[in-house]
């Protein structure tokens, strides 16, 4: 149950804090540098917002490499993988990291989360051009990261999607609004989009996948019946929750049940307020951009940690010295695609 799990307890945040978390990690990384930087390579470190944008790329093309997947990926697959990788990147920033890798392998471990069962030499082949070495090399950097991966997660591995309260949802509707003058099913495709561009966004950290699965539902009833889509929403969460159409009796309904039902509205729009606003394309030439920057980055890293050595040596040598296990980047040899 979403209600008790370490989903709701441990993984989902307000946008402040979301903002905030993402703050701290990208100042702690660059003090980590700073001392030993020159003036002209400031500029390389980039602002949250535009790691941010970094990790978009990436599951812009994971997205596409999970549509291409064979075989078939199912969407509970794809939804855990993601929500991997966000939560990851709440600890790790993409900078220090080889972040392609790093989302295979919250591929790899989703299936093996959610029962899909491949081995990992049918998972290479089809990383093809989202491949960055041989395939054997790809598989042993996939296994290397996987114990780190789970670390970083605290071990929490259950992802609790929407697709499932979807389909409970959309059952209801079928069964409890028999007077509608189109068919429920036409929503379907629409609300698979919403669900594939709300990947691309903050919505799986912030909100419980019943409220999104809602908000896919009313997207899809948006784009068949327009204005009519808060009216039937509005109607088949009367009759979830209990609440009489005949007006004497909806004046004595419970007011906490009133509360529910506009609280219930009022989150579904803001959801679909939320994707709407942060699910932005990303184009090829941002995501070159993106891969330039983070290939200039990763490759100024060796001889900065190298000066933190120096300095450290100059300083006498106190305490763990950078670089140790405690400081190792998580297999960061890789670039953005």
């Amino acid at each position: 149950m979403y209600a008790t799990s370490t989903q709701k307890r441990e993984w989902t945040y307000t946008p402040e804090k979301l903002a905030a978390m993402r703050l701290e990690i990208n100042i702690k990384f660059r003090q980590k540098y700073e001392s030993v930087m020159q003036p002209d390579e400031l500029e390389l470190f980039v602002t949250p917002e535009e790691e941010l944008r970094m990790q978009r790329s990436i599951e812009d093309a994971a997205l596409k490499f999970a549509d291409k997947f064979r075989p078939h990926i199912w969407p509970s697959v794809k939804w855990t993988a993601l929500a991997f990788f966000k939560r990851a990147f709440l600890v790790w920033v993409p900078s220090d990291t080889s972040i392609r890798m790093v989302m295979m392998a919250c591929f790899y471990l989703a299936m093996k989360i959610d029962e899909f069962y491949i081995t990992i030499e049918d998972f290479v082949k089809n990383m093809k051009s989202y491949s960055v070495g041989e395939p054997r090399q790809n598989a042993e950097r996939i296994l290397k990261l996987e114990p780190e991966l789970m670390k970083i997660l605290d071990y929490n591995l259950t992802v609790h999607c929407p697709y499932r309260p979807y389909e409970g949802h959309l059952m209801d509707m079928k069964t409890r609004m028999l007077l509608l003058n189109f068919d429920l099913e036409s929503i379907r495709r629409d609300s698979m989009r919403f669900f594939q561009n709300a990947l691309q966004t903050d919505v799986l950290l912030l909100y419980p996948p019943s409220q999104i699965a809602l908000a896919a539902i009313n997207f899809g009833l948006h784009a068949q019946v327009s204005g009519k889509s808060d009216e039937i929403l509005r109607e088949f969460l009367r009759k979830l929750i209990g609440i009489e159409e005949d007006s004497w009796a909806h004046r004595d309904a419970r007011p906490e049940d009133l509360e529910k039902l506009e609280k219930t509205v009022t989150r579904v729009n803001q959801i679909m307020r939320e994707v709407d606003r942060n699910f932005v394309a990303v184009t090829e030439q941002e995501r070159e951009n993106h891969k330039s920057q983070l290939a200039r980055i990763q490759a100024l890293i060796p001889a900065l940690d190298e000066r933190r050595k120096e300095q450290w040596l100059a300083g006498g040598g106190v305490g763990l010295m950078p670089g140790e296990l405690a400081e190792q980047p998580v297999d960061s040899d890789d670039e953005i695609n």
